[in-house]
């Protein structure tokens, strides 16, 4: 049993990025044991992974602090010290570039933006060995948190089993040429860019209808712009359940990826795209370095320039008359 694994974390079972790494120890021969906690509060979560560790410890050589667990890795430093086991973090994301760089939710400037660069960086370099997505993404961390890039393992986010083409479905194209969004309202996703394209389609092409799938930060103000735009060609909806969202893909006829002008859209490959390219369904995202890491631009895939509207209707009006 020393091979085992231990996944140590508070994670969702069934995410995407959790069934994705267990898959790269199982595909190594390692047995997976699950370290999870489900318990309220930050002291109730350490001490539950702390009494289910001390059952486990013998039998683990390698303990993964699952993503999200940027506020973990200081717990499992301490406990993989003595016998020494070992410390796998999956980053997956930067906390910094998410918060101050992405989203904007804290000032560079802010004592409290320094704090959580200091977390990354802490938190990579207890890890023997860090867990990242993409290429581009490793070469980020390696130069943000002054890392050996020998100590970072790239490995690419898969679709769980169910986003598959359906042998029994058949989408016809009906009165609308449906364009699907989903995901969260995060500068990344690039929404207004989306809502600026609908706003070109309009009038020239009253068949294209976007559906936009999810919620969060900037959904107000995606809301507000809509309104002001006058659009009647997008219907936006709450967030689905990760199971229905396959059978919603396949009945769309072209998928939308991320927009966004960040610096972080350049290194990322959103869920989304690999979910829809896993159920063979066209996708239309920004041309990035990480993107050209896994796929090849007409192969499922269409690609235009981060931020540009008018490339992405053009984009669409071409593959609605294909």
């Amino acid at each position: 049993m020393q091979s085992s694994v231990l996944m140590f974390g508070f994670h969702d079972l069934h995410a995407p990025r959790h069934l994705t790494v267990r898959k790269h120890y199982e595909r190594k021969g390692k047995t997976i044991v699950e370290c999870r906690t489900s318990r309220k509060g930050f002291l109730p979560k350490c001490r539950d992974l702390v009494r289910q560790f001390r059952t486990h410890r013998k039998s683990c050589k390698t303990v993964v602090v699952t993503f999200p667990g940027h506020h973990l890795v200081w717990l499992a430093w301490l406990l993989t010290r003595f016998p020494r086991k070992i410390l796998v973090f999956d980053a997956f994301i930067s906390a910094y570039d998410t918060l101050v760089t992405d989203r904007k939710k804290v000032h560079p400037g802010n004592p409290v933006a320094w704090c959580i660069w200091l977390t990354d960086f802490v938190d990579c370099h207890l890890a023997d060995e860090i867990l990242i997505d993409t290429k581009v993404h490793k070469e980020y961390f390696s130069r943000a948190f002054r890392i050996h890039p020998a100590d970072i393992t790239v490995v690419y986010l898969e679709a769980p089993e169910y986003f598959r083409p359906d042998p029994h479905h058949r989408h016809m194209r009906g009165e609308t040429f449906e364009v699907l969004f989903y995901g969260s309202y995060i500068p990344l996703q690039g929404i207004d860019v989306i809502l600026k394209a609908a706003a070109i389609l309009q009038d020239k092409h009253a068949r294209v209808h976007f559906t936009l799938i999810g919620g969060g930060q900037t959904y107000g103000e995606m809301r507000l712009l809509a309104t002001e735009w006058k659009l009647q060609n997008v219907t936006f909806k709450p967030f689905a359940p990760l199971k229905d969202l396959p059978t919603i893909i396949r009945d769309a006829d072209v998928t939308l990826g991320i927009f966004g002008t960040g610096e972080k859209t350049k290194r990322v490959i959103p869920h989304k795209v690999i979910e829809c390219m896993a159920c063979r369904v066209p996708v239309i995202t920004a041309d990035t370095p990480a993107i050209h890491e896994r796929y090849k631009e007409g192969q499922g895939i269409y690609l235009v320039p981060a931020g540009d509207a008018h490339a992405l209707a053009g984009k669409i009006v071409e593959l609605q008359s294909a």
